[in-house]
């Protein structure tokens, strides 16, 4: 099992696992996050937060880039001039490698769910990549994610399907000898709906992205077609438009 896929959501053939909390797992993984062509989850993940992105606009805003990791979306996020684009994120070692590729960019070194040092009704757009699932209550991050939202503003949500959790698959990454597993949790869709509205946001866009023959190739290539034809289907990924009132 040499695909990325499995690095991402599986456990790697011969490794010793080792399950961590968040920050311990994507401090070790930093080094190597960016160097992943071949992750399914990002080939899913990343049309669908484009599609998010273009429902919105940010040109002269205030973006905070919740579980911001490297920046992954940063290219992204500046091409369309914010005023400013705060990158939060509990890992240390992620922060440090968004500040190699962008030197001037202002970060919170905080968990998702804890932000004391935004104020109320400070930004106009949340941005959440990847990242909710590491959050072990998804009511207490929405609540204060909408908290520091600007009545009319927006937030974009992408995350690991929690179909894909019960179906036993992981968020893993090797490193050494050992397959490193990231804690994380599944929160049903319809559920976030319901804290989302219950904190007085009103949802206007939900997706969900399976595993489909857009990424076919990326299993044919490390000739795994078999873990194709297993999870053909399986929801993966699925993003989330929230506004404001």
């Amino acid at each position: 099992m040499r695909m990325t896929f499995f690095r991402r959501i599986g456990r790697h053939l011969g490794a010793r696992l080792q399950r961590v909390r968040p920050v311990e797992g994507y401090d070790r993984w930093a080094a190597t996050y960016d160097a992943q062509p071949e992750n399914v989850v990002f080939a899913l993940e990343s049309p669908l937060f484009n599609q998010l992105f273009a429902r919105v606009s940010i040109e002269g805003k205030i973006v905070v880039d919740i579980g911001c990791g490297t920046g992954r979306h940063w290219p992204e996020i500046l091409s369309r001039t914010p005023a400013a684009v705060l990158g939060v994120d509990p890992s240390p070692r992620m922060l440090e490698r968004l500040k190699d590729h962008y030197p001037d960019a202002r970060t919170m070194c905080a968990e998702g769910d804890h932000l004391p040092g935004i104020a109320d009704a400070s930004c106009d757009v949340i941005i959440s990549t990847l990242a909710l699932a590491h959050v072990s209550d998804a009511a207490r991050a929405i609540g204060e994610w909408c908290r520091i939202l600007r009545p009319g503003g927006a937030m974009l949500i992408t995350d690991f399907h929690p179909d894909a959790i019960r179906a036993g698959m992981k968020r893993t990454f090797i490193n050494g000898s050992h397959t490193i597993e990231i804690e994380h949790h599944a929160t049903d869709l319809e559920r976030l709906r319901h804290i989302a509205t219950d904190y007085g946001l009103t949802p206007l866009w939900v997706a969900e992205r399976v595993i489909d023959e857009s990424v076919r190739p990326l299993f044919e290539s490390a000739q795994y077609l078999k873990a194709y034809e297993k999870h053909k289907s399986q929801p993966l990924i699925f993003g989330m438009h929230f506004t404001k009132p």
